[in-house]
């Protein structure tokens, strides 16, 4: 991963570029492991090779069950496609419904594609689409990571739940 700097900008906004799926799959599970207490993920469909693998699940796991006061929530464009996509995140989030949510996005925000994974107000993992092959990895930015969190807290109060997702059974 290549270290850059947004324009004009402080070393807190330092990020790493990440380049195709398998870089990706690695920032999350990076992102993952720098979460203490809350783990807010936004994708369209929650692609399988990123976050329907057993290793993904097993961090989340992990992570949730190390800190008392871990929450993870899950907003979703397309919960029939997540279920069909991530079945493994799907059953763990059902076993832990007290700690996982997952939401839909609502309509009118789903012009936004914008996929994202954001730990305890630090460290994101932001692409501008999920067919986008390059992301930004910020590691350690308070400001750019509290800045996101903001947006999905905005879109998460508008969300509905996610039916498909809690329901028992498929």
């Amino acid at each position: 991963m290549e270290r850059a700097r947004e324009a004009g900008s402080n070393p807190a906004m330092e990020f790493a570029a990440v380049s195709g799926g398998d870089a990706f799959a690695a920032a999350t599970l990076q992102v993952v492991s720098a979460a203490q207490y809350q783990l807010a993920l936004m994708s369209v469909e929650l692609d399988r090779r990123l976050f329907g693998t057993e290793i993904f699940v097993d961090q989340l796991r992990n992570f949730v069950l190390q800190h008392r006061r871990a929450r993870l929530r899950v907003l979703v464009h397309d919960p029939a496609a997540a279920v069909r996509n991530s079945i493994r995140l799907v059953e763990f989030g059902r076993l832990l419904s007290s700690r996982v949510e997952f939401r839909a996005v609502p309509p009118a925000r789903r012009l936004l594609r914008e996929e994202f994974l954001i730990a305890d107000e630090r460290a994101l993992l932001y692409r501008s689409a999920p067919d986008q092959l390059d992301a930004k990895h910020y590691a350690d930015a308070p400001l750019v990571a509290r800045s996101q969190l903001r947006g999905f807290d905005a879109c998460w109060e508008e969300a509905s739940v996610a039916r498909e997702m809690t329901a028992l059974g498929l």
